[in-house]
């Protein structure tokens, strides 16, 4: 049921309401502006700057001569030309290949060999002192040929005095297993494969060491550093004797040289090492008039003339391009005129030509990858063909999704998909690839787009990666090639990886967008219309009345604003933002001044005007400085539109002799402009209802329907809201919304049992009536000259 009705709606504007001035005035441009803000420039810069990215320019073959034969005149390259330098190259692979140090293998047996060779020994040893007779000779005849060890009758006989007890046993194995666990070597004279220079490559399991040559030890060194542990050990004399004698025999190297595996690494280095490539820069000068032609020289003109030969004519194909992109630009360009609003046309077809522009870069980057790694790996089948899926199609697709309704981004689309055929060989495939994944990734857009940032992703990831991969199968089904699995394997994978890049460059570019187009998604929203933002702490600080008030007009716009389907986070954030301005001079306006001194009772109406006025162009200011969204700041430069400030306006009737003082109605006029847009519509509306529902005495749900009624009559006689693009039937939804929430704002409450807190007050009542009190509320609303 419908609360609220213009019964008495006047469709013409009041006679006492006269147009401001500044609505008669143009401002002069400047050539520069006018250019700029035209769509033909536009249409004709994208034009031809695509049309020349994708045509190339020619250039005339270089003249022919004879080595030793003398230049007439300076042969200049045209063009830029690589030629790889074999000499140079060779260079490189050859200290890449010396730069490989010789690398040795750690015996990671040799302590249990060891061991096992010493528990073989005393075992051997004990074995002989079970047996008699015991002849000494020969066991160290058996010592010498079984186990490798020529030990003399003394060390031999201190063994047998010790019984070749395990205890010796085990501490012989102790104090050689440090030893052994170092890099040894039988004698740094047979290091001869560049050890010195290079140092060596100890490779000891998975781990792998470079030592220098200092830092390992000969069997010599390794066999003195033995004993001297020994003779540091507190042991008897004939143990530790028998020690020193026995324990170096059982040391031997421990590293050796890996011929094989020096020689794979070097080669892997070499083979690593890419081709050098020098440059002829386009201007250089190949061979200067006078001089004598070389082999070199002639060489150089070759490879230009056949770089030259390769290219075709450019002029025709230019041309084509750009009257074919003329046409596009030019449709795009009355799309947007004939569905989007005035002020958004300019740069929605902005948007749409950077986001071609950078687009074409993208696939021209992508081009180049996929030929690269087509060629670059030879174990898998990745075929260009199949790689061209890869290529992020939909990152302009995403990124003008962002700044734009789903409306507007399918014709990007449709143009971003002959874009991309048209870069990829005129493929038809992939024009309907890059078309149904750009319809995909819109609605992906549309159905996360409400929640954060991070919607391109979770787009990216739920929408157009699945439906890329079933676009690969189904050209293969078409193609009668789905049994070639190595090609189906690759483009699948590359549908999947182009859906995920696209979403990924999308995201990381997305604040870029918005800084450069102006661009608000809701995450932006949210940020800037956090409560703990300085901007709010100052405003509720020195301005806690401004603060109240834009608090309640935020309420009540955002709610209508979900009741007409306009923005009602950009409604919010201009609800908080619209009256910053005041932050500047607080005390002139009545909702902060708690003292009930009112300083205007000491300047002139003009000047008083003039202050209240400038709170709108200190909004702007202030709202540049914080760098707020221009969509923000023009809800603040016309959220009173170009409204009389009414107050000072009847004050200066009475004030001044009219015969000797003319007081025109535009000297007390806001500057404007009236709002353009229903955001800030609802905002003029709710802050002239906010304030005068301030006026009214004793609040009713009637009084706020007459209040409401007649604040919006007023404003449309008064033209304010002509060019937001309002309905009747939306502007009925906005009324009756104002309604229910100011009526739920300001309904009585119960008394409170035992208390009378009116009583005694009555008397007080009209002392502060006339003290200007009510020039906030005039400020604000029109039709605040009535009396509740």
């Amino acid at each position: 049921m419908k609360i609220i009705r213009f019964e008495k709606l006047s469709l013409f504007k009041g006679s006492n309401i006269l147009p401001p001035k500044n609505r008669q005035k143009k401002e002069t441009a400047s050539i520069l502006g006018l250019v700029f803000s035209n769509p033909i420039f536009y249409i004709v810069l994208f034009s031809a700057i695509i049309s020349f990215s994708l045509s190339f320019f020619p250039a005339r073959p270089l003249p022919m001569i004879k080595v030793g034969e003398i230049a007439t005149k300076d042969i200049i390259s045209p063009l830029e030309i690589t030629v790889e330098d074999v000499e140079a190259t060779e260079k490189r692979k050859t200290q890449a290949e010396e730069s490989i140090p010789p690398v040795y293998f750690y015996n990671q047996r040799v302590i249990t060999n060891t061991q096992e060779k010493i528990r073989q020994f005393f075992t051997f040893g004990r074995n002989w002192l079970a047996t008699s007779p015991r002849n000494i000779k020969e066991l160290q005849k058996n010592f010498s040929e079984t186990f490798g060890l020529d030990l003399d009758e003394n060390t031999i006989s201190g063994l047998v005095k010790l019984k070749f007890s395990n205890e010796l046993e085990q501490l012989l194995q102790d104090v050689i297993s440090p030893i052994l666990k170092r890099e040894i070597v039988l004698s740094r004279n047979f290091l001869d494969h560049g050890e010195t220079e290079r140092g060596l490559l100890v490779i000891r399991g998975k781990e792998e060491k470079l030592l220098k040559v200092a830092d390992i030890l000969e069997l010599k060194e390794a066999r003195t550093l033995l004993a001297s542990e020994i003779n540091a050990l507190e042991l008897p004399v004939r143990t530790k004797s028998v020690l020193k004698v026995l324990a170096p025999m059982f040391i031997s190297p421990t590293i050796t040289y890996d011929q094989a595996e020096t020689d794979i690494r070097r080669l892997r280095a070499r083979n690593s090492v890419e081709p050098v490539f020098y440059t002829i820069k386009k201007g250089r000068v190949i061979i200067r008039k006078g001089d004598e032609a070389t082999a070199e020289t002639i060489k150089q003109i070759i490879l230009i003339n056949q770089k030259i030969g390769q290219q075709k004519s450019w002029i025709i194909n230019f041309i084509g391009l750009f009257i074919l992109y003329l046409i596009i630009f030019f449709l795009i360009w009355e799309f947007f005129h004939q569905a989007s609003p005035r002020e958004n046309r300019l740069a929605l077809f902005n948007m749409t030509g950077f986001s071609l522009l950078a687009s074409f870069v993208i696939y021209k980057a992508s081009l180049f990858i996929a030929e690269a790694l087509s060629t670059s790996f030879s174990l898998i089948s990745l075929e260009k063909e199949a790689l061209a899926f890869a290529t992020p199609f939909q990152t302009g697709t995403f990124l003008f999704a962002v700044g734009s309704s789903p409306e507007f981004s399918i014709p990007f689309c449709l143009f971003n998909s002959l874009l991309a055929a048209q870069v990829l060989g005129n493929d038809y495939y992939i024009l309907l690839f890059t078309l149904v994944g750009g319809i995909a990734a819109i609605y992906g857009m549309k159905y996360y787009f409400t929640h954060t940032r991070s919607a391109v992703l979770k787009a990216g990831l739920t929408y157009l990666a699945p439906l890329q991969i079933i676009l690969v199968i189904i050209f293969q089904m078409i193609r009668d090639e789905f049994n070639n699995f190595s090609f189906l394997g690759t483009a699948i994978f590359s549908g999947m990886a182009g859906a995920l890049l696209s979403a990924a460059i999308a995201f990381v570019l997305m604040p870029v967008y918005e800084s450069i187009f102006g661009i608000l998604t809701p995450s932006k929203l949210h940020e800037i219309t956090n409560s703990d933002l300085p901007i709010f702490k100052k405003l509720a600080i020195e301005a806690p009345g401004t603060y109240h008030h834009s608090l309640i007009v935020a309420t009540l716009a955002e709610k209508a604003a979900e009741e007409i389907k306009a923005d009602p986070l950009l409604v919010k954030a201009g609800g908080l933002y619209h009256d910053i301005g005041k932050l500047k001079r607080p005390e002139y306006f009545s909702e902060n001044q708690s003292s009930g001194l009112n300083v205007h009772q000491e300047l002139t109406p003009s000047l008083s005007t003039l202050v209240i006025i400038n709170h709108v162009k200190d909004g702007i200011e202030m709202a540049k400085s914080l760098k707020l969204p221009k969509r923000i700041i023009d809800i603040i430069a016309q959220h009173h539109g170009t409204t009389i400030v009414r107050y000072f306006f009847q004050k200066a009737k009475e004030k001044y002799n009219p015969e000797l003082h003319k007081i025109e109605p535009e000297d007390f006029r806001y500057p404007g402009p009236i709002p353009k847009s229903k955001e800030a519509g609802l905002i003029m509306l709710a802050d002239s209802v906010e304030a005068a529902a301030r006026s009214l005495k004793s609040v009713t749900r009637e009084k706020l329907k007459r209040l409401i009624t007649e604040i919006f009559n007023s404003l449309l006689q008064d033209g304010q809201l002509d060019e937001c693009g309002f309905s009747l039937k939306e502007l009925r939804s906005v009324a009756n919304s104002f309604l229910s929430t100011l009526d739920a704002i300001y309904h009585p409450r119960p008394a409170y049992p035992g208390f009378d807190f009116e009583k005694g007050l009555e008397h007080k009542e009209g002392v502060k009536k006339n003290n200007g009190g009510n020039y906030k509320q005039a400020e604000e609303n029109p039709s605040s000259d009535r009396k509740d």
